[in-house]
């Protein structure tokens, strides 16, 4: 349910049971507020309802495992990264943030400088020894195809980019809408501090069964981060591309939205798009596809997924997953990269530049959008970017329903962020759930052990939202 921060509406989750968070500074919709599904439809019909989530916000993290031989990095960066190299186009100077289960410092991520560590949102922050670390092994993962450089397995696709990591989940798999939402408007009002230059936001992750936009809280998050200069590349989901739609943030038309596709080394076999990759509809398509089949990555040691999945270790270093997570990351490096060669692209630009010099292919627009992406030819043809015209789709939720005027001014404050961690701050002294925001669990959310196997989740519930990683294997 959201509403501008005033007291009918926050009078009226309360009165069905409902659960109220004050929302972050300027963000689209003035609380978020949860409450018992069997009221939702009631509160619905109230005038002071701009749009609701009947769901309990639960967004969780889950995976498969499929058989298949890992794919390194350096097949998939091929000759595009080298001609990337050559215009200097690296990812230096620029900074990806990665609202994820946080990052490791493994081999390859431990350089000084390589991961700078946001607000840990986790329900492990006030934990000895967890605190921003990752304890699932997904987000490590996702690191290291953005930016990862051990000098022997691992390079990334930009790996002189820097990760700014929010951790929003721990070890278990669960996080929620508001923890998603704050971790958004973090990378957003801070996008520049501290020698940050966050251009570049990935979200792996997705809530299905949204239909569009209009009156998505998720979707409001990400275009005002896309207003302010961040790209956005968000993850079209695993859900199959026969069922048609795609997930939560992505279904905004702003952002770059990323399906997946299988890269082959085989001479004369052509790259194919996996059945498991989320497809369109009339509505909304994928923008472009990335390779996202057993891509290999960094190995979290006795973090969630490589208990689970013992089979999809490489050697002792190493680690293989599938998924629209694993493709939004590849498009998320070479957005810094393009980015780090021309600064002043923005987000409307490099999107248009990704979008007409993608190579077709042969599924249809439903399922491949405008094609796999190549990056090279966006680099290579930059200039083409002053014909980029400026994206005019229907907002989440329109500045006239936001009420700015009753909309109260929320900063982080309390607390000094130093460009490695949040030292616990509070939300200028709002209370998140009841209890003061101090960089503690706000509902002792946590990751989801549960497998993804394929089966299509619930898309009228949060719970059943998932992080784009379709399978490790």
């Amino acid at each position: 349910m959201t509403e501008p921060a005033a007291s009918p509406q926050r009078a009226l989750a309360r009165s069905h049971r409902g659960r109220v968070w004050r929302s972050p500074r300027r963000f689209a919709v003035g609380l978020v507020a949860t409450a018992l599904v069997a009221t939702i439809a009631i509160a619905s019909d109230d005038s002071t309802v701009r749009s609701h989530d009947a769901s309990d916000g639960v967004i969780s993290l889950s995976m498969t495992v499929e058989p298949g031989q890992a794919v390194p990095l350096e097949l998939i960066r091929g000759g595009a990264t080298s001609q990337f190299d050559d215009l200097k186009g690296t990812g230096h100077g620029v900074d990806v943030a990665l609202i994820d289960s946080g990052v490791a410092p493994v081999a390859g991520l431990d350089q000084p400088g390589k991961v700078i560590h946001g607000p840990d949102l986790s329900n492990e922050a006030m934990l000895d020894g967890l605190t921003h670390l990752d304890t699932y092994g997904h987000g490590t993962h996702l690191a290291g195809i953005i930016n990862g450089d051990d000098g022997k397995g691992v390079l990334g696709i930009a790996p002189d980019s820097r990760i700014v990591s929010v951790k929003v989940a721990g070890a278990t798999g669960e996080t929620h809408l508001e923890q998603i939402i704050a971790a958004i408007d973090w990378v957003v009002e801070h996008k520049n501090d501290n020698g940050l230059n966050i251009r570049v936001l990935n979200l792996s992750l997705g809530m299905p069964g949204v239909k569009t936009n209009v009156g998505d809280p998720l979707s409001a998050a990400v275009e005002r981060a896309w207003a302010h200069g961040i790209v956005v590349v968000a993850a079209a989901g695993n859900r199959g591309n026969r069922i048609g739609g795609i997930d939560s943030p992505a279904v905004s038309p702003y952002v770059l939205a990323v399906g997946a596709h299988e890269r082959y080394d085989t001479a004369g076999e052509r790259d194919r798009v996996p059945d498991w990759t989320s497809g369109g509809n009339d509505v909304r398509t994928p923008d472009v596809l990335a390779p996202g089949q057993s891509i290999m990555s960094f190995r979290v040691p006795g973090s969630m997924l490589d208990t689970m999945y013992p089979e999809a270790r490489v050697d002792e270093r190493y680690f293989k997953g599938s998924g629209t997570s694993q493709a939004a990351a590849v498009v998320s490096g070479y957005a810094a990269a393009l980015i780090s060669r021309y600064p002043g692209l923005t987000p409307d630009q490099t999107k248009f530049l990704f979008e007409v010099l993608a190579d077709d292919m042969v599924r249809g627009q439903l399922v491949d959008g405008s094609g796999k992406l190549d990056p090279a030819e966006s680099a290579l043809h930059a200039r083409y970017a002053r014909k980029a015209p400026a994206q005019k789709f229907p907002l989440a939720i329109s500045t006239s329903d936001i009420g700015l005027s009753s909309m109260r001014e929320l900063r982080w404050t309390g607390g000094g962020w130093n460009g490695a961690s949040w030292s616990g701050g509070s939300w200028s002294g709002a209370s998140w759930a009841g209890a003061s925001w101090s960089g503690a669990s706000w509902s002792g959310a946590s990751w989801s052990s549960g497998v993804w196997s394929g089966a299509s989740w619930s898309g009228a519930s949060w719970s059943g939202a998932s992080w784009s990683g379709a399978s490790w294997s």
